[in-house]
């Protein structure tokens, strides 16, 4: 995956994680880990094997890039995937930006920025936030 100007938006429900601000702040431990030294594929994948790094398709069925979020990012993803669903069959989303943050030259984002809202307007945006490192 390549990191420059990198933008993650699609079709809904099929992409990384997604916590919302106010539960990441409250769900953030003094002790969070630190990816700077992740600069590639190679390290990316040592970390995978070791459990501290989740690799994942932020499109599955999609483009074959591959993304890496710490497990606790891989638990919220899961999580918020329900939620997402339970917004999408009421018709109130129909479409999701996701935009990475990096640090440094670091290919874990420290995290993901996400928005979904309606094309036809109306109610207030969802916007949140899942914090990786």
């Amino acid at each position: 995956m390549t990191r420059s100007g990198k933008r993650w938006a699609g079709a809904l429900l099929l992409f990384g994680g997604l916590v919302p601000a106010a539960a990441a702040a409250q769900g953030r431990m003094a002790s969070a880990p630190d990816f700077s030294a992740v600069t590639s594929d190679a390290a990316a994948h040592r970390l995978v094997r070791e459990g501290r790094l989740v690799a994942i398709r932020p499109f599955p069925g999609g483009p074959d890039d591959i993304g890496y979020l710490s497990p606790a990012a891989e638990a919220a993803r899961r999580h918020v995937i329900g939620m997402l669903g339970r917004l999408l069959e009421q018709d109130l989303i129909d479409s999701l930006e996701v935009l990475p943050e990096y640090r440094g030259e670091s290919i874990v984002p420290v995290r993901l920025r996400f928005r979904a809202d309606h094309s036809r307007g109306g109610g207030a945006p969802f916007e949140g936030v899942v914090e990786i490192w």
